[in-house]
This record gives structure tokens, sequence and C-alpha cells, in this order.
């Protein structure tokens, strides 16, 4: 294949398809790897509910991992996951049987 313009419309029809399913397999790639989706600083404070200090702090306790990317930061969503298991508590067992009680 040579100059772009050598190109005929099915050929371009044939490589805009691939693109888009090489684009298709990438996406679901990354929504079943929390390792391959990013975060902002934005969005960890909008997903957890909490002020700028707050992530500061977390970041300076090492709670969460991130990158610092020209002063902008960044979250894998496994970050996220990982400090949510962290402090995650079952339920309790009284809890469990008032609700077994009830059904």
């Amino acid at each position: 294949m040579g100059k772009l313009e050598e190109f005929s419309i099915n050929e371009w029809k044939q490589i805009k398809a691939d693109l888009e399913s090489v684009l298709q397999e990438l996406k679901n790639a990354i929504q079943n790897d929390p390792k391959l989706i990013i975060i902002d600083n934005a969005e960890l404070m909008k997903i957890f509910k909490i002020s700028a200090r707050t992530a500061q702090r977390w970041r300076d306790l090492n709670l969460i991992g991130y990158s610092k990317i020209s002063g902008n930061i960044f979250y894998t969503m496994q970050d996220v996951i990982n400090l949510y298991q962290e402090y995650y508590e079952e339920p309790r067992s009284k809890v469990n049987q008032i609700i077994k009680d009830r059904k």
C-alpha cells in the first residue's frame, strides 16, 4: 500500500472497522482490569465524598497509592478498591440474625 489517496472507499471502511474492533477490545480489557482504570484526584474526592485535604492526608499516610504527573494526582481503580477493602467491615452477626428473623 502506498499513498493515502490510493486507498479505496472499501479499504477505508475496512480500516475503520478494524480500528473500531481494536478500540472495543481495549475498552473491554480496561473495564475488566481495575489496574488499567485511571482516575484523577477530583474523581477520588467524588467517589469517597472527601475534601482535597483528606485526599492529601490519605496520600501522606500512604493509605492509597498514587502517581503525580506534572502536578496532577492520579490513582488506579485498584488503589481505590484496595483502600476500600482494607477498611471494609463485615456485617455483625447480631445484625445478620435480625435480618434473618425478619424474613
